[in-house]
């Protein structure tokens, strides 16, 4: 289980979590599958999702949402995990319908203002009527179990994802709290991944919607444990304006750089659990591409050589097989030239003038890919680009979860 900072959540106690046993994922397992999370009107919000051409049913909900406003508003999120009302046509979209028609009357607010996620098994329909059962069973806690919320959300995740920060804007305390889920289909554009993040701040939706883009690039879409893309991938940051700061309306507001630096922190945390969780991983990877002739190239290369089977079962079997590196950076389509690419293995230098080093030290190499966090690192040499992606290793147990994941 991976908390940060969980002491320091004590400032959100307007939001009210409710979590419940419904039965979506198997009827005789009595963990929470369902997850209710209530906010005040006025709340306001931001999303980014999956550019996954079969996007889920709640995806599309949720993007509905944004859009059908100028400034849109929340007043509850309902998540289930167990199916993910994915490739379910007309009755996945009644369902979500069904459910937010039904919370949006309970709650007395408009139907824009009932935000909905899924994961879980594609291709299965979800019946509205067992998630209505179990709203009508939630009684939300005194104060929000943040904890509570991360479990109610995981599939074939091994542990609960929770990030809490404390930020100033205008020497008002502002509290910051995230939770995710994820652990296999994790690839940019994002991944089987649920993540809600939550602050006090009094921030319109439109200074959110450029918060959480800028800090989902470097976090949620700088990470892959397999490189395939989900239907389901949704994060939605939301603000109950409660705080007693200063009205920002300009994104560039230096007011803002102590938050924005602390929600990219926020987000980059929970990003690294999904990773140090990959389905069978045993090992954390950091890939780190400079000189590249633009960031864009740069992050191309690094996940080029992040989602390469053979250098992520390399890694896995501590084998410096520094070739497969030398492929996946080929194989980019990326501008390079061979003889003025670098390649690191922690601080072990292994290529230089298109050879290898000749000092280099393959048992160096491999004492470091010993360790728990390993990083690799590729200088290009033809520019001033660079990105850092992370990933893990690939494992025999990561065949075991997926081809038993319906059983």
């Amino acid at each position: 289980m991976f908390i940060k900072n969980l002491k320091n959540v004590v400032s959100l106690n307007d939001i009210k979590i409710s979590t419940v046993s419904s039965g979506i994922k198997d009827k005789s397992c009595q963990d929470d599958d369902l997850l209710l999370i209530e906010l005040d009107q006025g709340a306001s919000i931001a999303g980014v999702f999956t550019k996954s051409l079969t996007s889920s049913a709640p995806v599309n909900h949720c993007k509905h949402n944004l859009k059908s406003s100028k400034s849109p508003s929340v007043r509850a999120i309902i998540v289930n995990s167990g199916n993910a009302n994915a490739f379910t046509g007309k009755v996945g979209d009644e369902t979500v319908l069904n459910v937010s028609n039904y919370l949006s009357k309970k709650l007395n607010c408009n139907l824009n203002q009932i935000y909905t996620a899924s994961t879980g098994v594609i291709g299965e329909q979800l019946d509205s009527e067992i998630i209505i059962n179990g709203i009508n069973k939630m009684r939300p806690a005194e104060k929000p179990d943040w904890l509570k919320a991360a479990n109610a959300i995981r599939t074939t995740d091994t542990f609960s994802k929770l990030v809490s920060r404390k930020c100033h804007i205008d020497n008002v305390e502002i509290d910051i709290v995230g939770i995710a889920k994820g652990s296999g289909m994790i690839a940019p554009d994002m991944a089987t991944m649920l993540g809600f993040v939550f602050t006090n701040a009094n921030l319109p939706s439109n200074i959110l919607q450029q918060l959480l883009k800028s800090a989902n690039e470097k976090s949620f879409n700088s990470i892959t444990v397999d490189s395939d893309t989900s239907t389901s991938d949704t994060v939605l940051l939301t603000a109950t304006k409660k705080a007693k700061h200063k009205i920002i309306d300009n994104y560039n507001d230096k007011s803002l750089q102590n938050f924005k630096k602390t929600l990219n922190n926020v987000m980059l945390d929970l990003a690294k659990l999904v990773v140090k969780d990959g389905e069978g991983a045993s090992k954390f990877i950091t890939i780190n591409v400079v000189g590249a002739v633009s960031k864009i190239s740069a992050k191309k290369i690094a996940f080029s050589i992040a989602n390469s089977p053979l250098v992520k079962t390399a890694i896995a079997g501590e084998d410096a097989n520094w070739g497969r590196i030398i492929m996946a950076i080929g194989k980019s389509g990326e501008y390079a030239e061979r003889d003025k690419i670098k390649i690191f293995i922690g601080d072990e230098l292994v290529t230089n003038n298109g050879l290898v080093y000749e000092n280099y030290s393959e048992v160096n190499a491999t004492n470091h890919l010993k360790k728990d966090k390993i990083q690799i690192t590729v200088d290009i040499g033809v520019g001033k680009g660079l990105a850092t992606v992370y990933t893990c290793d690939l494992t025999h147990k990561y065949i075991e979860i997926n081809a038993d994941y319906r059983s």
